[in-house]
């Protein structure tokens, strides 16, 4: 029985009502093109239909070669994933009847249609948001771990195969998946040359199946996490239908541009976990161990394939080790680390790490209660007490004299005293510290405000000497690519001159080819009709008019058949009467008197005509073939001559070219290569400088804060001074 074509699929959908014995696909409507036909969305294995029927929509997947074991296999796959229920597995139905093309029912998968976007174009709409490519990479391991646990391998992981609905994975295609119910059978595909392990074949299918491309997906997510030039340097899209990796780069690691650019990103943990990948592409397929799961103890060897001995102790280690650091950086935990992994996206004014310098509110000064400053009031009036008997005992010796000097010296004793004591008291020692540090905070933020503009300027100096650097290489490319285009044009401009000089003689000879075989054919025409002519005797046909007598003088003149005369001439002269005489004019070109009548002579010219219009119908229209092949031969040495110079031309054309763009593609690919490096460098030191950036608004941002602290703080002491005190302690209040 033959199996249906796409186009036979397409042609029946148009009837819902009709191909389908589902009663609800009967009731849908399928989506239309442009051109009002049923859209299909083509596959390697099959076309895919999107089928609206009321609120629910399906997609159709109709088969486009014949797989014995189908049924089975669906029945496996769908047993399975009933019993795991995985939220990224999409439920579906195989029916065996499930569309009828030509009188025939061909088996079709009705799943639940899905809306999402690629792998690919998710990647690469959400290059610069590293927080989302992060969740992305979790999900990705929290998916690998659970398959593992299910005992599943999808069979064909790949962007087309991976959609992203609301920022959550969906797979889809399960033609090739592997569940335990398959155990012992071969694998139905390969899977996307540009995912899969190069030594893949149909004998490798059991849970491992996946685990390569579980790493080429994984390392391709955090790699653009870490630097986002890696998509466009290594052409990353749907143009060449891949991430970051091509089959040639499993291949050729070691010619790899991918490996040599991944190698030049500034993340040590980064290059490590890409040089443990190349240990694992060094494995056999069954060998090839899933990325591990940092959180758990599990050993990396999940699958009874991939043993210890087949796979190191080291390896092992490795990768739990490098892995293990790439989660804990990439795993976002709290916001602080948040911050500190992405610089360049953060406001330090709005950051959630100011909480770290939340302090207390300043406390605000109390002032000492006056039962509290006993020394220093009986200190101070016994001091007065003292001044006042000296001043007394004095007086009677030197009035002024003793007064004054009791009086002096006793006010220096009191104000040294209560100066020494107001000093001492802790809150005004307090306040002198908290002044002494308002004025180190601003120092400090001063010279880091210094720092910050400082190294702006050098980031900014160097991000335009190392694009200046890049735009160079950029023009040198630029510059070597004209090169290239003008001297491939003057090339080309010489071989089309060379090549219209051919045409012009090649015209030349079909035009005498042509010539040639025209005059032959009429040639060949007219000998044919000649011999069809000499069928025909004279003596023997019934002309008429013309009599035997008449006959035997054409005899004996040559002319026998009609073949032996062309048309008569008949000459008038006049004398006394009129005399006419008849001349045949012989295929010789000759003529010939013949005693005939006018009347004679048309009727036999008459009789030729009527034989030639019996024949005319079948004259052939072309000449044998033998004849046609020898005159063409003639011809075709001459055009052979020209096609080999043409070719000569051509040839040297095509080396000249070559030859050009070898001579300059070494420099064209050196620049390109160095262009790369360079931007990598400069993403690199751009990165660090945000890095350092960050760090010292964090800095400046605590300082800031503490100095507003601190201000603060002051504002409580404003009532804190010497005269207030000395109130305090003679007052009372």
């Amino acid at each position: 029985m033959f199996w249906p074509t796409p186009q036979d699929y397409r042609e029946a959908i148009q009837n819902p009502h009709i191909c389908f014995q589902d009663p609800e696909l009967q009731s849908g409507l399928p989506e239309l093109d442009k051109l009002g036909l049923p859209r299909p969305i083509s596959g390697s294995f099959a076309s895919v239909y999107r089928i609206k029927c009321g609120h629910s929509e399906w997609a159709i997947r109709c088969f486009t070669n014949n797989v014995k074991d189908q049924k089975d296999r669906y029945d496996a796959i769908s047993s399975h994933l009933s019993s795991v229920n995985l939220p990224y597995m999409v439920p579906f139905e195989y029916l065996s009847e499930g569309i009828k093309i030509n009188g025939n029912w061909f088996p079709v998968v009705k799943m639940q249609w899905v809306e999402g976007e690629s792998l690919l174009y998710y990647i690469q709409r959400n290059l610069h948001n590293v927080e989302i490519l992060k969740g992305l990479a979790n999900q990705w391991l929290k998916i690998i771990n659970e398959l593992h646990m299910a005992n599943i391998a999808h069979g064909d992981l790949q962007h087309g195969n991976i959609l992203i609905h609301r920022d959550e994975i969906i797979l889809i295609d399960y033609d090739g998946m592997y569940v335990p119910g398959l155990n012992g059978m071969l694998s139905n595909e390969l899977g996307h040359r540009n995912y899969q392990h190069p030594g893949r074949v149909v004998e490798h299918f059991g849970p491992y199946i996946d685990n390569f491309s579980f790493w080429v997906i994984l390392i391709a997510i955090l790699a653009v996490s870490v630097d986002a030039s890696l998509w466009n340097s290594l052409g990353a899209g749907e143009a060449e239908e891949s991430l970051l990796f091509r089959q040639k780069d499993f291949v050729s690691p070691g010619e790899s541009r991918a490996f040599e650019l991944l190698e030049l990103v500034n993340d040590e943990t980064l290059r490590s976990l890409v040089n443990c990948f190349r240990d694992v592409m060094a494995l056999e397929v069954p060998n090839v161990p899933k990325p591990p799961d940092p959180e758990s103890q599990v050993n990396v060897v999940h699958h009874p394939a991939a043993s210890v001995s087949s796979v190191s102790a080291d390896l092992a280690t490795k990768l739990n080790t490098y892995l293990t650091a790439f989660y804990d950086k990439f795993t976002i935990k709290k916001r602080l680390a948040v911050a500190q992994s992405q610089p360049e996206t953060l406001d330090p004014v709005d950051s959630s790490w100011v909480l770290d310098y939340l302090t207390a509110e300043a406390r605000p000064f109390w002032p000492l209660p006056t039962y509290g400053l006993v020394l220093e009031r009986t200190v101070s009036f016994s001091v007065i007490t003292l001044t006042a008997l000296a001043t007394t005992v004095m007086y009677g010796k030197a009035p002024i004299t003793g007064l004054a000097s009791c009086t002096a010296l006793g006010l220096v004793i009191e104000i040294a005293f209560l100066s020494w004591r107001y000093v001492k008291l802790p809150t005004v020692m307090e306040k002198r510290t908290t002044s002494e540090k308002i004025k180190e905070l601003h120092g400090a933020a001063s010279d880091l405000t210094s720092e910050l503009n400082k190294i702006n300027y050098i980031k900014q100096e160097l991000q335009q000497m190392e694009e200046n650097k890049i735009n160079d290489l950029l023009q040198r490319q630029r510059e070597i690519s004209e090169r290239v285009k003008n001297e491939t044009e003057e090339v080309e401009k010489e071989l089309w001159s060379q090549i219209s000089e051919i045409a012009g003689e090649r015209q030349t000879i079909d035009q005498e080819e042509h010539t040639e075989l025209a005059g032959l054919l009429a040639s060949f025409r007219k000998t044919w009709l000649e011999d069809q002519l000499k069928k025909h005797t004279i003596s023997k046909e019934k002309i008429p008019d013309i009599d035997d007598e008449i006959k035997r003088r054409l005899r004996s003149n040559g002319i026998r058949t009609p073949a032996d005369f062309l048309d008569i001439n008949i000459f008038q002269s006049y004398g006394r009467k009129k005399i006419e005489k008849v001349y045949m004019i012989l295929k010789n070109g000759g003529s010939v008197h013949i005693e005939l009548s006018p009347s004679q002579a048309k009727a036999l010219v008459e009789w030729k005509k009527m034989i030639e219009r019996k024949y005319r119908p079948n004259i052939p229209q072309s000449m044998p073939p033998g004849e046609i092949t020898a005159l063409k031969s003639k011809f075709n040495d001459r055009k052979s001559i020209l096609n080999n110079v043409e070719q000569t031309y051509k040839t040297r054309a095509q080396d000249l070219i070559s030859t050009i763009k070898q001579t300059y593609s070494p420099e064209h690919d050196l620049l390109k290569r160095e262009e790369d490096a360079a931007r990598i460098i400069l993403n690199n030191e751009l990165n660090q400088f945000d890095k350092e950036i960050f760090e010292i608004n964090k800095h400046l941002l605590g300082e800031k804060w503490e100095l507003n602290h601190l201000s603060k703080k002051m504002d409580s002491f404003k009532d804190i001074n010497f005269l207030k005190f000395l109130r305090k302690v003679f007052l009372f209040i």
